[in-house]
């Protein structure tokens, strides 16, 4: 990890295909990918290459949409990459950000997200996360590397026993 980007990798119990599954659908994302005020999000998608996507937070009726949230690749089940969503006003009240906290987050350049996904024999599957274009010295970094171990055991734990995590 530098000052602009992170990488974690985490190895499922789950064949390549599962795992994109759970990446991808919005039923499965969520059950395991919890925003501790706004619950569970899906990200709704064609997850083509240059589609677009949507960030929900059903239990608070928040939708984000943004016309640069976009696919950027998409090679079922071996890669994705898409850009991190648009941090709304709406959104940072809903995330407990403070004004001024909230501007310095949308000040900071749109960051993008990859996942390799590496079939790693006997129905398990090797996921690296990588999720980089951070400003250098920036708040959003370390806001958000913190939530990504728990989104990744969430996956990794629906995924191996069909429940998610408490």
């Amino acid at each position: 990890m530098d000052d602009t980007s992170f990488t974690y990798t985490t190895y499922v119990a789950a064949v390549p295909d599962r795992v994109w599954q759970g990446l991808t659908d919005p039923d499965l994302t969520r059950r395991f990918w919890r925003h501790r005020t706004m619950g569970g999000k899906s990200f709704p998608s064609e997850w083509k290459k240059g589609s677009r996507w949507d960030l929900v937070h059903e239990d608070v009726g928040l939708v984000v949409s943004d016309p640069e949230q976009v696919i950027l690749e998409a090679d079922p089940p071996r890669r994705l990459s898409y850009t991190w969503h648009t941090f709304t006003p709406e959104w940072a009240a809903l995330a407990g950000l403070s004004e001024e906290t909230a501007a310095a987050w949308c000040a900071g350049p749109r960051s993008k997200v990859a996942y390799e996904l590496e079939e790693r024999g006997r129905s398990v599957t090797r996921l690296t996360v990588t999720h980089d274009g951070f400003a250098p010295g920036g708040p959003v970094l370390p806001a958000i590397s913190e939530g990504w171990p728990a989104v990744l055991s969430g996956l990794k734990t629906l995924l191996e026993t069909g429940a998610p995590l408490p």
